[in-house]
């Protein structure tokens, strides 16, 4: 678990190294969030407003400064992949129905799936629109390849829901095109806006990638466990939308075959109760499936340290070293 103490030290060290960056960036959020279609500016501003951990913008601002670079394009291309990352949690919201984002009810809850949809489709727009006016191939292909792997991990996640069958290798192959390949984009990033060698942009996109799948182990690892006050999310909800994560692979491999064959019973049904979705997740909790998946979270977490080995010692390298770090043991 994380401490305070270090919870506390990478807060400073991040509000030391990119906070005034970082305000730059909500207010363009903010900006580029306006509309003059009344219900654009309504969800836009509760959008907004529900905030985030804003990792995928940190870990741009920083791989850039760890990369040398100091200008105003970094600010930019922050909004652009937040942008970017809030049309996929809003069109991911109406695909799993799910009633909360980030402890408030979601955006399809609040103005209905098909208002939800367009206005996803509306900050895609937007994130592109200004890729364009920040006219750099490379970070468009890196941008682009992402968004494929993206959309592709969804249509390929909801392949697996379908058949009811999902092995740890196909869960990895999800998470790494979902989450983990946008975030090892945005560390990329900072690093092509460095003008790195193409090794050293290697490094910071294989720690991207390896903090992204870390990070989403690890969230999926709190549906299980996490204080629902603080995690954002009705615990179980996982569950609830039929997603097969780790801790419930591990479980079922680890499972009595009593006990797997009642699981996979319930996990066939479309809906669960809420006793059926205590008892799944208490037999996950008593199989370890959770500590599992978190020693899995770790071993991916380390090799994002390695990874930073390909750069000379800097605050900046300290501070991504933390943030794996934090990205396995936040406070449940």
């Amino acid at each position: 678990m994380v401490t305070p103490i270090l919870e506390r030290i990478l807060k400073e060290r991040v509000t030391g190294l990119v906070g005034a960056d970082l305000e730059l960036v909500e207010a363009e959020i903010r900006r580029e969030l306006g509309s003059p279609v009344a219900l654009i500016q309504e969800m836009g501003g509760y959008i907004a407003g529900a905030g985030g951990k804003r990792l995928r913008p940190i870990l741009l601002l920083l791989s850039a400064r760890l990369a040398g670079y100091r200008g105003p394009r970094s600010v930019r291309l922050a909004c652009v992949v937040e942008l970017l990352h809030t049309a996929t949690l809003i069109h991911d919201d109406v695909v799993d129905q799910a009633p909360l984002r980030r402890g408030r009810p979601s955006a399809n809850a609040q103005w209905g799936d098909d208002a939800s949809v367009l206005v996803g489709d509306h900050l895609y727009s937007k994130s592109f629109a200004m890729l364009v006016r920040d006219n750099d191939r490379a970070v468009m292909e890196t941008l682009a390849r992402s968004t494929v792997s993206m959309t592709e991990a969804e249509v390929f996640q909801l392949e697996l829901k379908r058949s009811g069958v999902t092995t740890e290798a196909d869960y990895v192959r999800v998470i790494t095109q979902k989450t983990a390949s946008f975030i090892s984009a945005c560390c990329g990033i900072g690093g092509l806006l460095g003008g790195l060698p193409a090794a050293q942009v290697d490094a910071l996109t294989r720690y991207g990638l390896d903090i992204g799948v870390a990070f989403q182990i690890s969230d999926d690892s709190l549906d299980f466990v996490a204080n629902q006050d603080r995690f954002g999310k009705a615990i179980g909800a996982d569950l609830r939308e039929g997603k097969r994560t780790l801790p419930l692979i591990a479980m079922l491999e680890r499972a009595t075959a009593a006990e797997a064959t009642r699981i996979k019973s319930l996990l066939k049904r479309p809906t669960l109760d809420a006793e059926e979705v205590e008892e799944i997740r208490r037999c996950v909790v008593d199989h370890a499936g959770v500590e599992y998946a978190l020693a899995r979270a770790h071993e991916y977490a380390q090799a994002a340290k390695a990874d930073l080995a390909a750069f000379a010692p800097s605050e900046e390298r300290d501070t991504l070293t933390l943030i794996a770090d934090f990205v396995v043991d936040r406070d449940r």
